[in-house]
């Protein structure tokens, strides 16, 4: 039963997967961008136990109760935000690089830049806020190729869609959990690439414990482990969604005093990712989108 259920919610997830990237690239923006925002709404009125993690989330990083009215409006936000996020995604696609380039602000491209120049390679740690997306097709006009990594999604036909999508907005995508992944995103380091880790979640439960918001919470320890073997910079970079365009802001790499000690370096780096994505959120916490519990009950 069990398994028959998952196999259902991986048939709809993939159907509606679908239907939101053809609506994405075939409706205009304006109408795409209103007929998201009501899905949106829909959302927040129909899913309550989702709406009760998104509150919970945004009670936290606001320091007030889950039913104070600035929660609640942020909360509501919040299912605007991550719908809108979804149209621009698919609608990026049809958008030329002369219209990105003009709409996508950077604030502290050195920190791209200069590594890059470098030859050293770099390594952008971003929560989920804004739109990730639309900066890979940012990435994609300047002329830089990205490398990701995405969590495996079934059925494999989804995982399929969402990485042949990545690829048309500019990324090489490597799964999760494929055969070697350390060590093809060693080599593109390498070869001077810029990889792109979405990290304000630890999908292995072997993550490092950091404090966000005042309480402890897990972050992968990858984004720094490959900075430490590598030496490519680690960059703390959130996409925030303007009202409407987007806006990276790049912040200086994150730096630790070396003990020797990996374990405790790998520790400390996390800390200071961690303490980046805290800026990054406080910056716009309706942006944040994760609609799971970002800490324990």
């Amino acid at each position: 039963m069990t398994r028959t259920r998952a196999e259902l919610r991986g048939r709809v997830a993939l159907h509606a997967y679908r239907t939101v990237a053809w609506l994405g690239r075939t409706l205009p923006e304006h109408t795409g961008r209103l007929l998201f925002r009501w899905f949106g709404l829909l959302a927040y009125a129909v899913a309550p136990g989702v709406r009760a993690t998104v509150a919970a989330n945004q009670a936290q990083v606001l320091g007030r109760p889950v039913d104070d009215p600035l929660v609640r409006a942020s909360t509501r936000d919040a299912f605007v935000s991550y719908a809108r996020y979804w149209f621009d995604s698919f609608h990026a696609v049809r958008l030329p690089f002369d219209e990105v380039l003009d709409r996508f602000e950077c604030v502290g491209i050195e920190n791209m830049q200069d590594a890059l120049a470098a030859g050293t390679g770099v390594i952008m740690a971003l929560p989920h806020i804004g739109n990730w997306d639309v900066a890979a097709r940012w990435l994609d006009a300047l002329g830089i190729d990205p490398v990701a990594v995405a969590e495996q999604l079934e059925p494999p036909e989804l995982f399929d869609l969402f990485a042949r999508h990545r690829e048309a907005l500019g990324m090489r995508v490597i799964g999760l959990s494929s055969e070697g992944v350390g060590q093809k995103l060693q080599q593109a380091i390498a070869s001077n690439h810029l990889i792109a880790l979405v990290a304000d979640r630890d999908l292995t439960g072997r993550g490092v414990e950091v404090e966000m918001f005042g309480r402890t919470r897990k972050l992968p320890a990858g984004p720094a482990l490959l900075s430490l073997a590598t030496g490519a910079p680690l960059v703390v970079a959130p996409v925030y969604q303007t009202e409407d365009a987007w806006r990276c802001v790049m912040y200086p790499p994150c730096t630790i005093d070396p003990s020797g000690n990996r374990r405790a370096d790998v520790v400390a780096l996390t800390e200071q990712m961690a303490a980046g994505f805290e800026r990054a959120i406080a910056a716009a916490p309706s942006d944040w989108h994760v609609f799971q519990p970002a800490w324990e009950p």
